[in-house]
């Protein structure tokens, strides 16, 4: 899989992870399945392209680095997570969009 590839599909999982509430790195980490010591993994790969395409953002930008800092969708990011929704039920009935692993094939613009 390349990294394109890899990367479309963790901002995918970001997004339905995050879903319509707002919540903490430590919560979304424990829910990707990912170790608190990969912080850095985590900003990398999940929160900076979903960021970059303006799908996510903090809920207190003003102030980035304090503890009860939450992550929540942008109205992009719930349009987009909407948009996975109706593919994964075209999906479940068979017609549509293809599947490949956990990536629906979409397009961010």
């Amino acid at each position: 899989m390349n990294t394109k590839v890899k990367i479309e599909e963790r901002v995918q999982k970001l997004v339905v992870v995050i879903g319509r509430e707002a919540h903490s790195r430590r919560e979304l980490m424990a829910v990707l399945g990912l170790r608190q010591e990969s912080r850095r993994n985590f900003y990398d790969n999940y929160m900076k392209p979903a960021t970059a395409r303006g799908l996510v953002t903090m809920q207190c930008p003003e102030h980035p680095s304090i503890p009860e800092q939450a992550y929540r969708l942008t109205a992009k990011g719930l349009e987009y997570l909407e948009e996975l929704s109706k593919k994964e039920q075209a999906v479940k009935k068979g017609t549509g969009y293809e599947r490949l692993g956990y990536l629906l094939v979409t397009k961010i613009e």
